[in-house]
């Protein structure tokens, strides 16, 4: 079967996005501040070009679902930021969490918003503060992990890109043995998952040329619900007694209490690395990716690609004195 074909197999009116715009961007904060003079997070700054970072990711999951049926989380307090965003339209539906929990709480409010609207959905899940070179190629290699969901039910289908170092602030994926989807070689049942290892750990993932995790996925909402029922009940459960009350008077009260309730979890460290017998990887390859979670991935990604926007020259020498340390007087 040829690769059209499989991603034939992925109709924009049956497929989802979830888009993670709720983080506080800490450790981006001071960039921010440097370059727009803004306290906001990440997500909504236009760092690059004439779009912020979250326009970004919407363009990118139009790319592959219908608009109508992407459902944006965010957290209270950052709903005058999506004000501003009206003027070019905000598509599907946007979710506001009274705080921000991580990750997991994050996905799956959103998932369980779309699992009362059709149990049979598949999803694919877009974190809002990535940079993508290639992102037509970024496109096709989501339909095609939605497309894997058709034929493994059960299973996640994670993105995985190449790395070009021993990265220790990403999670890792280790690849077993391939999996027959249509003509792409590049799928793989999951061997193990590596939760932002060591510098001797990376290295040797690195050497072995493990994948970066970009916490791109792909699969049947009721599967990950699953799962998430599995190893996280204490973040689900709460969340899927609030559900009902979602898009009602009464959304809230009912989020507060279900907040109140759960504890902070990290999806990728509390789910993700403790079944891989259940993931999947696509070797998403030649895209140009990186996460922008940290200043100096930021500075390094727009250097290779020679994008050069009016802050950069001053930042960067900002960050190079300080490598430097205080300037000595005297001998």
């Amino acid at each position: 079967m040829a690769r059209e074909s499989v991603e034939a197999r992925v109709i924009p009116g049956e497929a989802w996005a979830v888009v993670l715009a709720g983080g506080e961007g800490t450790r981006l904060r001071g960039l921010v501040r440097h370059a727009i003079g803004s306290e906001r997070p990440k997500q909504f700054c236009r760092l690059i070009g004439t779009r912020t970072m979250l326009r970004h990711t919407w363009d990118r999951a139009a790319q592959v679902v219908d608009p109508a049926r992407i459902v944006t989380i965010i957290t209270a307090g950052q709903e005058r930021y999506l004000d501003e965003e009206a003027r070019e339209g905000v598509p599907g539906t946007v979710l506001v969490q009274p705080e921000n929990k991580e990750t997991a709480p994050g996905l799956l409010l959103p998932l369980l918003w779309i699992a009362r609207r059709n149990p049979a959905a598949s999803a694919a899940v877009f974190p809002s503060d990535h940079f993508i070179w290639m992102e037509e190629r970024f496109a096709r290699s989501v339909r095609t992990a939605l497309a894997a969901a058709e034929y493994w039910p059960h299973r996640l289908t994670l993105l995985g890109v190449e790395a070009d170092g021993p990265e220790t602030g990403y999670g890792w994926i280790t690849p077993g043995a391939p999996l027959a989807l249509g003509s792409s070689p590049e799928l793989h049942a999951v061997h193990r998952f590596w939760e932002k290892p060591d510098r001797r750990t990376a290295a040797r993932l690195f050497a072995a040329r493990s994948l970066w995790n970009t916490l791109v996925l792909a699969g049947r909402v009721q599967a990950i619900l699953a799962l998430a029922e599995s190893w996280v009940p204490q973040v689900l459960e709460p969340l899927r007694a609030a559900a009902p009350s979602l898009g009602t008077p009464g959304e809230a009260a009912a989020l507060a209490t279900a907040y109140g309730r759960i504890p902070a979890a990290n999806f990728s460290r509390s789910l993700l690395s403790r079944c891989p017998g259940f993931l999947m990887v696509l070797a998403a390859r030649y895209m140009g990716w990186s996460d922008w979670g940290d200043p100096d991935r930021v500075v390094r990604t727009l250097q290779r690609y020679d994008r050069r926007p009016g802050w950069l020259p001053a930042y960067a020498h900002v960050v190079a004195a300080g490598a430097a340390g205080p300037a000595r007087s005297g001998p």
